[in-house]
């Protein structure tokens, strides 16, 4: 009976020291719920205009009254010697924090969803501070919401200092997957280059989360080392028509949608289906250089084009290079010379000129007739390097010729013409000075 009697008592004892434990911590986060729920009151009293902070600002300063430090501080007063209860209170008040913030961003999100109804997307460069979006606040475009990112500079640099924070002439936008996406697209100021020379790949955080991967195609390699820079973007998160060719009309600044093709030799590049450089975006480290290229289609035509081209001829210089050339055959001494006179008279009658040729073939391939066999005629093979009346070079393949004239004999060799089934590098370009 005794022993029963003690029983009751500690556990009434312990049942008491739990609830006026527990009755304190309900005190701490009492206290700490009235100054957050008047914070909220407050905040959601602003107009969305006023909103300039970032969410995860607002939902840190609204739900800690106490830092870490200091609520840790509180536990120990009320538990100075059992670290047990002090880390369970404390693993609580962290519960406490996350819920209170949660509810916190439901009623920004519940009162920034009423939104701001623009007309139009504007210009950051064109819109004066009034016009422009606001962070973390939602706008109406045809019945679609918007929400402007905060603009995120990564502090990236290279030693071609392509990398690093560009503002846009126009705002990137990400739509809403469809209609019936109750997430709102994104609206993006600017975004983030972080560009690796040594691989030629880089990648575009718009949020240091929404990145896009970009490349230097190999062609363009050449160049880019020495500061001539078009890239391409791929895939990734991010605005979707990112997916574009990108160039680097000076250090710091580029052309975003570049779509140009190679006319002809003496015209050079031109605009893609006749695009003006208005429909493009430019993209700049320092804002004033985007007016220079913006407000100056002529500049943004001529700069690209000049840029493109240099593009072009370090790409075939390249490409001229690795031409590797068929070497000489053992029929070539005794046929070179009827090869030249053949040549000459070929050329002299067009504006290109013979600049070199050999002969590749090592032996005669003879042609027979279908039905009886009969031979027809033999046949060898050449090269010869032209000069187009641009200066450049091509190589082509010519043929040499002998018609059967009977009893196993064959006629006098003459020259058949250009042969137009030659595979590469045949009817490609090639240096003028190559050499087998």
């Amino acid at each position: 009976m005794k022993k029963y009697t003690i029983l009751v008592c500690l556990f009434f004892a312990s049942f008491l020291f739990h609830q006026t434990a527990n009755a304190q911590f309900g005190n701490m986060l009492k206290k700490a719920k009235q100054k957050v729920t008047k914070k909220i009151e407050e905040k959601a009293s602003s107009s969305i205009e006023k909103s300039t902070t970032s969410s995860d600002t607002n939902s840190t300063s609204n739900t800690n009254e106490y830092s870490d430090e200091e609520f840790k501080k509180e536990l120990a007063k009320k538990y100075p010697n059992d670290k047990e209860k002090q880390d369970f209170y404390f693993k609580k008040y962290k519960e406490y924090q996350q819920k209170q913030a949660a509810e916190n961003e439901a009623l920004l999100a519940k009162e920034n969803s009423k939104g701001k109804v623009v007309n139009e997307i504007p210009s950051p460069i064109e819109s004066s501070e009034n016009d422009k979006f606001k962070d973390n606040q939602i706008y109406v475009l045809n019945r679609t919401k918007f929400k402007k990112m905060p603009a995120y500079d990564g502090g990236f640099s290279d030693k071609m200092e392509l990398s690093g924070y560009y503002h846009l002439s126009q705002y990137f936008v990400r739509n809403p997957s469809s209609h019936f996406d109750s997430n709102p697209g994104d609206i993006y100021e600017g975004f983030s280059i972080e560009y690796d020379p040594t691989t030629y790949q880089l990648n575009a955080y718009f949020t240091p989360e929404q990145k896009r991967y970009g490349v230097v195609p190999e062609q363009y390699r050449k160049s880019a080392d020495k500061g001539n820079i078009q890239f391409q973007f791929g895939m990734g998160g991010g605005p979707e028509w990112t997916n574009a060719n990108v160039l680097l009309l000076e250090p710091g600044v580029l052309l975003i949608g570049a779509e140009v093709y190679h006319k002809n030799d003496n015209e050079g590049h031109k605009w893609m289906n006749n695009a003006q450089p208005q429909q493009f975006v430019i993209a700049a480290k320092n804002p004033e250089k985007i007016k220079k290229y913006y407000k100056n289609p002529e500049l943004t035509s001529q700069t690209t084009f000049a840029k493109f081209d240099n593009l072009r001829k370090d790409w075939l210089g390249a490409k001229l290079n690795s031409v590797t050339m068929p070497a000489k055959g053992s029929l070539n001494s005794s046929l070179i010379g009827i090869a030249t006179k053949g040549l000459n008279a070929y050329y002299g009658k067009t504006s290109m000129k013979n600049l070199k040729q050999y002969v590749t073939s090592n032996k005669w391939s003879t042609v027979k007739h279908k039905v009886t066999g009969v031979p027809l005629y033999q046949w060898v093979v050449g090269a010869v390097v032209q000069e187009n009346s641009d200066g450049q070079c091509m190589l082509q393949q010519f043929i040499l010729r002998r018609d059967y004239t009977g009893g196993g004999k064959y006629g006098e060799v003459y020259f058949n013409g250009i042969s137009r089934t030659g595979g590469a590098p045949y009817g490609g370009y090639c240096k003028c000075d190559a050499k087998p």
